[in-house]
């Protein structure tokens, strides 16, 4: 059944995020809110050591990345199907040294168009927050995700088409040679959930259940990081969500999602990324989120 979408700022993309109706196959939708209309599919895949999950363009049937984790011990990783071999993006714990260290925040970093800088500093400021993702390998390999966009297949079948050397070679001379990387940050949250349209009184105890739960629901947000440093001693300011996941998902179920992405599409449009690549980190991370006790006993392995 369609959703009714609440009255929405023009700037925000809103999509629904649902469990497939047959549990068993581990399926999440994300459709546009108000439209029955699959926009991307993320399915689940078993190989011998490791969880893979592929985010899919539902039009095309086009592998748009793929999210790998262990099947024992930790890490996250995502990856373009024509990033070049050993190429990925990691989502990395961040210290707590970091001043956005908040419990279960995880980090990343991507090359991009226009990073938010700090006021008063210089928007072309080499320096990045320093975080656990800050490191030579990540300045020097991890690849601008919408510099590489994977090649639609003629047939309807998924398929991933490994670009050629010439290929490769061609996309890396375009990319500009002062793409900045940015620092991106992805924060649980217990803010007040965005409300049904016209809830029903069953629906309005639900809404208020839901929006006194804490920070433990799946809701969260998406941030880029500021380059460079403030000015002054003070804390950092707090970073402006790109992307806020709304969790809808009703108290009383286990192992299925409902809920809300909100997107910037003003801002993602100056970043400059594809939005298939923030929907593919935003359901990595819920992900998490739901199985993050058996991730955070791995890391104490």
């Amino acid at each position: 059944m369609a959703t009714t979408p609440a009255q929405t700022p023009a700037h925000l993309a809103r999509y629904i995020v649902q469990s497939s109706d047959v549990l068993s196959d581990m399926r999440l939708n994300i459709s546009e809110e108000g439209s029955e209309r699959i926009i991307w599919y993320k399915e689940r895949f078993l190989s011998d050591d490791e969880i893979v999950e592929h985010v899919v363009e539902n039009a095309t049937s086009t592998l748009q990345w793929s999210i790998h984790r262990p099947k024992r011990g930790w890490y996250i990783h995502i990856r373009s199907p024509s990033f070049p071999p050993g190429v990925h993006i990691s989502l990395t714990p961040l210290p707590q040294s970091s001043p956005y260290h908040a419990e279960a925040a995880l980090s990343f970093s991507c090359r991009t168009n226009a990073p938010p800088t700090y006021p008063g500093t210089a928007a072309g400021s080499s320096a990045l927050p320093k975080t656990s993702t800050d490191s030579d390998d990540t300045l020097t390999t991890d690849p601008a995700p919408h510099s590489y966009p994977p090649t639609p297949p003629t047939n309807p079948a998924v398929r991933v088409h490994p670009p050629s050397p010439r290929s490769v070679h061609a996309r890396l001379v375009s990319i500009p040679p002062a793409a900045p990387i940015t620092s991106f940050v992805l924060t649980p949250h217990s803010l007040a959930h965005v409300p049904v349209a016209q809830p029903s009184l069953f629906g309005r105890v639900v809404a208020a259940l839901k929006n006194h739960v804490p920070s433990h629901s799946l809701s969260f947000t998406l941030s880029p990081l500021p380059v460079g440093s403030p000015d002054t001693e003070a804390p950092p300011p707090t970073p402006e969500p790109l992307l806020t996941y709304h969790d809808r998902t009703p108290v009383w179920t286990a192992r299925t999602i409902h809920g809300v992405l909100e997107l910037d599409a003003h801002r993602a449009q100056e970043i400059g990324v594809q939005t298939s690549f923030h929907v593919a980190v935003a359901l990595t991370y819920l992900e998490f989120l739901m199985d993050r006790e058996s991730f955070l006993a791995a890391t104490a392995d």
